[in-house]
């Protein structure tokens, strides 16, 4: 217990810098190290369970990925923000459901932390995306849209057409966006 004490010290009471570097060597210690992340994820220290979320990043292995996933669900945007951060930087297929739900149903930083991780997975995101498109909060519309730009999926024109017309000027500015990088910007598209 004195080790674990010990480490939520540091990580509450470094500065930045030191912080991520610890953070970062517990991540490296591999499957080693994954039972104290989880222990750290549920702590009541919000800077402790942040920095556990630097360390999964880190460590990238598929039981790190499945506790980013439930550090999605944290009470503190900082942490779901991380989380959702750092599955994007890990292109983690496995986590396209949770963070689409995040991206559907938190208004706040981090649903569009999701979006962005949902746009760095790519292809494996897009059907998600789509599907969010027909959300009726204007903020989900806008976060799929722009989301949907570098995943280029030709699966998206449809909805993105449609978008075109959406009451959300961020969204029509998205949609328009998507469409052009794909090639079809200036094209007619008529579906039968």
């Amino acid at each position: 217990m004195g080790e674990y004490a010990e480490l939520i010290g540091r990580l509450t009471s470094l500065d930045e810098n030191s912080c991520e570097a610890e953070a970062i060597a517990l991540g490296q210690t591999g499957e080693a190290g994954l039972p104290l992340m989880a222990q750290l994820l549920q702590t009541d220290e919000t800077d402790a369970r942040f920095w556990a979320v630097r360390a999964l990043w880190a460590n990238g292995s598929s039981r790190a990925v499945g506790l980013l996933v439930e550090a999605l669900q944290d009470k503190e945007e900082m942490v779901r923000s991380g989380a959702a951060l750092a599955l994007g930087e890990l292109q983690a297929k496995a986590a396209v459901k949770a963070l689409t739900r995040l991206v559907s149903h938190n208004p706040d930083s981090s649903g569009d932390h999701a979006a962005d991780a949902l746009a760095k997975i790519g292809q494996p995101a897009a059907e998600a995306l789509i599907e969010a498109m027909n959300s009726e909060h204007s903020w989900t519309r806008r976060r799929a849209a722009k989301a949907l730009i570098p995943v280029e999926s030709k699966q998206a024109i449809p909805v993105l057409f449609e978008a075109l017309e959406d009451e959300s000027y961020m969204v029509r500015h998205y949609a328009e966006e998507a469409l052009a990088r794909m090639g079809v910007g200036q094209m007619v598209y008529f579906t039968l």
